[in-house]
């Protein structure tokens, strides 16, 4: 496709068990003047075959095949270097896109012009794609830019933006959304979400998101203070970021709390609060009482209704 309207960029490292559902969600979509990149980086599974089987049925594919292992910034840097669409959307390699995601994101980004970029809702959905809760976002713009200046509120497969030369900065190898977010409203770009649920989120404790929970929650933390230096100097210090000052905490923390905490989460996150109130106790034996996990532990007792009421607290 010469003049694609959007390019629909995918990351991919060994995700071979969902990539396929993945990739389907996105070619049968009813809006269908888009490009698909797809990122293979260095998976030593079977995805990069079950890419190259989709590259030989649908034109539409575009695969850039990573020789060395360049993790998902500059990954997605790779793809948003060669987008030709006028609009950029996001999509991970377990995610599923719902079939009028495009059709809707981009109809909304073509009537607001004001608006840079838009998420939307989300279902999270479970290892075997059982959906579990519905996501809901803020839609304020106000509301959104508020947010975003104390913690990320967007869900990052569901954004679709404006292709106009923005990139993620690459020292941010996690939280390099909520960086790139905290950015655009650096540079006056409004940002909205759609409040219907446009795609399926999948809980997966393998995932980077989980698996490297405490190293995310450290970037995220200094991109929100890079963000609060530039509101008040107009400049932050990003090239005197050493990212091996971050990195190196985990090590010297312990690998059982962060792991521990990371499931606790994610099982509130699925409402198996049974099994989270099993993993606390594990926790406390190991590691004794902390605050947080306290809450978690008390809150596992609770009903389901009040759980999602505090969940949007802990998890938007």
């Amino acid at each position: 496709m010469k003049n694609p309207k959007i390019s629909v960029i995918m990351a991919a490292y060994n995700t071979e068990k969902y990539l396929s559902e993945s990739i389907q969600s996105i070619l049968t979509q009813t809006f269908g003047e888009f490009e698909f990149l797809i990122i293979n980086d260095c998976s030593t599974d079977n995805s990069l075959n079950i890419i190259d089987e989709y590259v030989k049925q649908d034109d539409r594919i575009i695969l850039i095949d990573n020789k060395t292992n360049l993790g998902l910034t500059k990954s997605l840097n790779l793809g948003l270097k060669k987008a030709r669409g006028k609009y950029i959307a996001r999509i991970d390699a377990d995610d599923i896109a719902l079939p009028e995601r495009l059709r809707i994101q981009y109809d909304f980004l073509e009537k607001t012009r004001d608006v840079f970029l838009v998420g939307s809702g989300a279902y999270s959905i479970n290892e075997s794609g059982s959906i579990r809760t519905r996501m809901r976002p803020l839609t304020e713009i106000e509301d959104i830019k508020k947010e975003l200046s104390v913690q990320n509120c967007l869900f990052h497969p569901t954004i679709m933006f404006r292709n106009e030369g923005f990139m993620y900065r690459e020292k941010f190898v996690f939280a390099q959304d909520y960086d790139f977010y905290l950015s655009l409203l650096s540079n006056n770009k409004k940002i909205s979400n759609i409040f219907e649920p446009l795609i399926k989120y999948r809980i997966n404790p393998d995932a980077i998101s989980w698996s490297k929970k405490s190293q995310q929650n450290n970037f995220a933390l200094k991109a929100n203070e890079y963000y609060h230096q530039r509101l008040k100097c107009g400049n932050d210090d990003y090239d005197k970021f050493v990212i091996n000052e971050i990195l190196s905490i985990d090590i010297e923390n312990s690998t059982d709390k962060i792991i521990l905490r990371a499931e606790i989460e994610s099982k509130f996150k699925l409402n198996d609060l049974r099994e989270a109130r099993v993993i606390c106790k594990k926790y406390f034996r190991n590691h004794g009482f902390l605050n947080k996990i306290v809450i978690y532990y008390s809150l596992s007792f609770t009903g389901e209704r009040l759980i999602n009421v505090i969940r949007k607290i802990l998890f938007n």
